[in-house]
């Protein structure tokens, strides 16, 4: 039996920024893996659903966001930056994430049952206990400029 996962899983995640450049982050609650772990909004991709799709739906219901505008800003399939450990299945899980940069949403952040709280964070003080992979995407989104970041 491998350590690893056979596939990766598609994941998509949001760099939501507010007026004052600020990025949201949700900490994970005790009701799905990595809790206690800050990360962007996101979650998994569904079987017939598009990456946009799957982006408009993971915000409005982790943090009750209408997504009016997301740019694709990166696509993130580095092992050393995709990879976490479940303790719970005994295996390394590898994802590709899509990320897309969000500045343009209506709503107020409400959260779900899988967030524990939010925040909306200086790029310059991210919180401690966020996954590596996130502050990559951060601050990929911020240089943007209408090229996909690869990585």
């Amino acid at each position: 039996m491998s350590q690893y996962q056979e596939r990766p899983r598609p994941v998509v995640s949001a760099v939501i920024l507010n007026k004052q450049n600020e990025v949201l982050l949700t900490l994970r609650s005790d009701k799905v893996w990595w809790p206690g772990k800050w990360c962007l909004p996101g979650g998994h991709l569904k079987g017939g659903q598009d990456w946009l799709a799957a982006v408009q739906e993971e915000v409005s219901e982790e943090v009750g966001l209408q997504v009016v505008k997301a740019e694709l800003s990166g696509i993130y399939s580095d092992p050393k930056l995709n990879q976490l450990y479940e303790p719970k299945l005994g295996k390394t899980l590898s994802f590709v994430a899509a990320t897309f940069l969000i500045r343009d949403y209506r709503g107020e952040v409400k959260l779900n049952e899988e967030c524990a709280e939010f925040g909306w964070f200086s790029v310059d003080k991210l919180p401690e206990g966020i996954f590596a992979s996130e502050k990559i995407k951060i601050s990929d989104a911020l240089r943007f400029e209408g090229q996909t970041f690869v990585r």
